[in-house]
């Protein structure tokens, strides 16, 4: 099986749908993966189809992960739970690794419910993979647009629960935001001198990880705005994922109404090239009347975040 045969399991614990995609046939890595519900779908969908994109990317998709790894790999949390079940794998042989992503956060054991899920995901990922080994076709039809999908269900007949094939069209639920917005900068950014520099803006996840005594561990996100023409760094802010990915999302738009007002000047128009970064932006930024313009590509952006890593090593 390639990663992209994708089928669901229905999780009766938690309700949840959870999309399962297989990984190895290359060779490189034994691992299954379960992605949350239809949105996390779509962002794997788009990983997909933009296999240069972002690495770290992955990592702002909710999921499971149960991947096979050399001992000296796992982490000190999973070698306790093994030595405490009395698990032991045989020489030479790799060990399961259980992790949890969760968006901003460093991946980690998941909670007993999230387990729960796990050995339904498991169990039924098994029978799909027994019988897909005689023939592939029935996760996905010929017949069945693509959008969908197998999905693996329990049933109930009378007393007696059964798991069932079931095909469902699957999509991805439209993510709202509603934007952090302080009106004492509106005004503020509205009596700035307007100019015809266009400005780029971007968000993205730094891969190093955070360590403090309050939260858990997790990853810094940088705002960041550039001087389309020069490729110059206009301004920059860190924000943490607290006290969830998307809140932090939508402190965006206050974010980069500060960094503005910082340059004390209005720029004729910010390039962003995420749609949800558009869809925050748009309707702020009309008020006070700087154009947002979803572009393909922000280069001066992509170009300032590199330079940043590499700095980082």
């Amino acid at each position: 099986m390639a990663e992209t045969d994708i089928f669901g399991v229905r999780t009766p614990g938690s309700g949840k749908t959870y999309f399962i995609s297989i990984m190895g046939s290359a060779g490189e890595l034994s691992a299954l993966a379960a992605y949350e519900g239809s949105n996390a779908l779509e962002q794997f969908w788009e990983i997909q189809e933009n296999p240069n994109g972002n690495p770290e990317n992955i990592l702002l998709i909710p999921h499971i992960i149960l991947s096979y790894v050399n001992k000296n790999e796992i982490d000190r949390v999973q070698t306790e739970i093994f030595k405490e079940a009395g698990f032991k794998g045989g020489r030479g042989r790799k060990w399961p690794d259980v992790k949890r992503v969760i968006p901003g956060l460093v991946p980690s054991v998941p909670g007993d419910s999230c387990l729960e899920d796990l050995a339904n995901i498991l169990e039924q990922s098994l029978e799909v993979f027994s019988r897909a080994q005689e023939d592939l076709t029935f996760i996905l039809p010929e017949d069945q647009d693509d959008d969908v999908y197998l999905v693996r269900e329990q049933t109930k007949k009378g007393r007696k629960t059964e798991w069932k094939d079931i095909y469902r069209k699957v999509r991805s639920q439209p993510l709202r935001y509603n934007p952090v917005v302080n009106l004492s900068n509106f005004s503020t950014i509205q009596s700035l001198p307007k100019t015809t520099v266009i400005l780029q803006a971007g968000v993205r996840m730094i891969p190093n990880h955070i360590r403090d005594k309050i939260n858990p561990d997790h990853f810094p996100f940088m705002v960041i705005l550039t001087d389309k023409k020069s490729g110059l760094v206009e301004g920059f802010e860190l924000l943490t994922p607290f006290p969830d990915y998307n809140s932090m999302l939508e402190k965006i738009p206050v974010t980069i109404i500060g960094l503005i007002n910082k340059l004390k000047f209005r720029p004729m128009r910010i390039e962003v090239n995420e749609e949800k970064l558009f869809v925050m932006l748009d309707p702020i930024f009309r008020k006070i009347q700087i154009n947002i313009k979803l572009v393909p590509v922000v280069k001066s952006v992509e170009e300032a975040f590199e330079g940043i890593l590499n700095h980082m090593g």
